[in-house]
């Protein structure tokens, strides 16, 4: 409807695009990685992520994709010390950004955006000129933006309730008895990762617009 096309570029095998303006945007996702992992691909995608950024090109993060970003422009990620955050967590909006509308319904301060969460890695320091746009109890840090060019949350708006629950499930031997039974507890209600996901398209689509 607003003209968007998407490709996978799979970064963790060393595929990166040949210059920063072969796409219109990029949008960072999640993954099993931390930004501080010794992986090859992770400080060429920083380079990339700082290039992008520079280039003014539109730039979203999801989770991992979040944390590098917030690394990469200068802030901070790591594990947490007090380890996981799972399941449904509200998000407290403290700066609605433009892109956050539904036609003529827009997102207003001190509004919460229920979202999915599983990490263990947080953004504990933002980069230089990013506005804090929403916090959880959890993640203080849980959304960002910089102007109109880089829009970032730690929560994932694409996940099913089931696939988080799934993924949870596999981590069941490393994670809190009492922890494991909050979080499937809370993926018995709602989210709003579709609304999340209309955001983000919304987000790219005001670059596409102004082109």
């Amino acid at each position: 409807e607003c003209g968007i096309h998407f490709s996978i570029v799979p970064v963790i095998e060393d595929v990166f695009p040949d210059d920063v303006h072969e796409y219109d945007g990029y949008l960072v996702t999640g993954s099993a990685f931390g930004v501080y992992d010794d992986a090859p691909f992770i400080p060429k995608l920083m380079d990339f992520l700082r290039d992008v950024h520079k280039a003014r090109i539109p730039l979203a993060g999801v989770c991992f994709g979040h944390q590098i970003i917030a690394h990469a422009l200068g802030g901070h990620a790591q594990k947490w010390s007090d380890g996981w955050g799972l399941g449904i967590r509200p998000v407290q909006l403290l700066a609605p950004c433009p892109w956050m509308a539904d036609g003529d319904v827009k997102a207003t301060l001190n509004d919460n955006v229920d979202l999915i969460h599983i990490h263990q890695d947080q953004v504990t320091s933002l980069p230089e000129n990013a506005v804090l746009v929403g916090t959880s109890d959890f993640c203080k840090n849980a959304m960002f933006a910089i102007d109109n060019v880089v829009f970032s949350m730690q929560g994932h708006p694409e996940f099913t309730n089931e696939y988080a629950a799934a993924l949870i499930d596999l981590k069941s031997d490393v994670i809190d008895p009492e922890l494991f039974e909050d979080a499937h507890a809370t993926l018995k209600n709602t989210h709003q990762g579709e609304q999340m996901g209309r955001w983000i398209m919304n987000f790219f689509a005001q670059h596409t617009k102004a082109a």
